[in-house]
């Protein structure tokens, strides 16, 4: 069962075909799915053929989850802010992500005001999720992970993360070179980023990361120390 958005009432379930984004998983096909257009670009891009041209790529979203997409058609219906019903799309993996991809024979139409669709500014905020679901369903697009460092392996390429939830487990990796240095063994930490597939496992490259509770107040205190002493 679906839930199913209406136009006098949030959603009801229903045995709709249509999907919801938070586990559709690469390889699927014929993917039908309403979803508002959080982003969108035009991109040059080069055929195998070596010739150019021009795709769509952006960030589509429901009430579960963000979606990268991809249309190999320029498309008037994907304007950001616009609600759209997409039909007979496929899933595949681009730099380790879910990514919808839009084909030729994929139908899309603007859907208005006629469901009671999440706004704009709500979906444009991350889901927390757990480890184990995001596994199961091949990646996530900027999700919230809170979980504990279980695993700190130093190699001269610099250190390898683990981060665990109790439901599963990934690598972690920040943006921000500085902050990985001052994670250690035991540390509960807040994670926000996107959790890609790599040939050694799923990968959680954190943009945000906020330490927790005590951790957070020990930490703090190191740096202070390390300033004035």
């Amino acid at each position: 069962m679906q839930r199913e958005y209406e136009k006098h009432g949030f959603f009801s379930f229903s045995s709709s075909r249509n999907r919801e984004l938070c586990c559709v998983k690469y390889g699927e096909i014929e993917i039908s799915t309403i979803c508002r257009i959080l982003d969108v670009s035009r991109v040059e891009i080069r055929t195998k053929e070596g010739d150019k041209k021009f795709v769509l790529r952006g960030i589509i979203a429901d009430d579960t989850a963000k979606l990268p997409f991809v249309s190999w058609a320029e498309r008037e219906e994907f304007v950001k802010d616009t609600v759209v019903q997409i039909e007979n799309a496929s899933a595949k993996r681009w730099k380790g992500l879910p990514t919808l991809y839009i084909g030729r024979d994929t139908k899309v139409r603007i859907v208005g005001d006629d469901i009671a669709f999440p706004r704009y500014a709500e979906l444009i905020k991350p889901k927390k999720r757990t480890i184990g679901e995001i596994v199961r369903c091949g990646g996530a697009f900027d999700v919230i992970v809170e979980g504990n460092i279980v695993s700190i392996v130093e190699k001269p390429d610099g250190r390898t993360l683990v981060l665990d939830d109790g439901t599963g487990a990934v690598f972690l990796k920040l943006r921000d070179e500085e902050k990985e240095e001052r994670i250690y063994f035991g540390m509960p930490v807040k994670a926000r980023g996107n959790v890609a597939y790599s040939g050694n496992g799923y990968v959680l490259i954190a943009e945000e990361i906020k330490i927790s509770g005590e951790a957070f107040i020990i930490n703090e205190m190191k740096d202070f120390l390390c300033k004035y002493t």
